[in-house]
């Protein structure tokens, strides 16, 4: 298997990111979530029931034992928090908080046109019916926003941002 800290560089984040997580700071922000969900190494042997050995978590923790991305994955899972946060790896992307603004009345204008335009359309409603935001001209989302978008795209964030940027779609990236 892949060293964790690879896989997360390549599956996480691109060559571009700057601050690379050690497998020390993975084991100090395993330490920092277990505590400020305000448990012990054993209250996590008992509300895992048993799938987490108190020694072993603690040996993650103290970077004694390697994690793999598997286990990084389940251990995320039941700390209930995403993968990049307990890798560390979430502050690394700062300089991607950036909003994306996308025309709704242009969207809505190319949404006949093809998949690509109804899925991001569908997408798009979805946020401003959560948002109770009705005004129809621009939405503002979060670039981590783009994800989930590609995925439904079946694109990738790259192909996605150019194809929205291309037609106009995209205000700001």
């Amino acid at each position: 298997m892949h060293n964790l800290i690879g896989m997360a560089e390549h599956c996480l984040y691109p060559a571009t990111m700057k601050n690379k997580a050690t497998t020390v700071d993975i084991g100090l922000q395993l330490r920092a979530i277990r505590q400020q969900k305000g448990l012990t190494l054993r209250q996590v042997e008992i509300n895992s029931g048993g799938d987490w050995k108190a020694v072993v978590v603690g040996s993650y923790e103290r970077n004694d034992r390697s994690l793999s991305l598997r286990k990084a994955i389940s251990l995320a899972n039941f700390y209930e928090v995403p993968l990049e946060h307990l890798l560390g790896l979430s502050e690394s992307k700062a300089a991607d908080r950036r909003s994306l603004i996308l025309d709704l009345r242009l969207l809505n204008r190319l949404r006949a046109s093809g998949p690509l335009f109804e899925q991001v359309s569908n997408f798009a409603h979805i946020i401003c019916a959560k948002r109770r935001d009705w005004n129809g001209e621009v939405l503002s989302l979060r670039q981590e926003d783009l994800l989930p978008l590609a995925l439904i795209s079946h694109s990738s964030e790259e192909q996605l941002r150019e194809n929205l940027l291309n037609e106009g779609v995209l205000l700001r990236s």
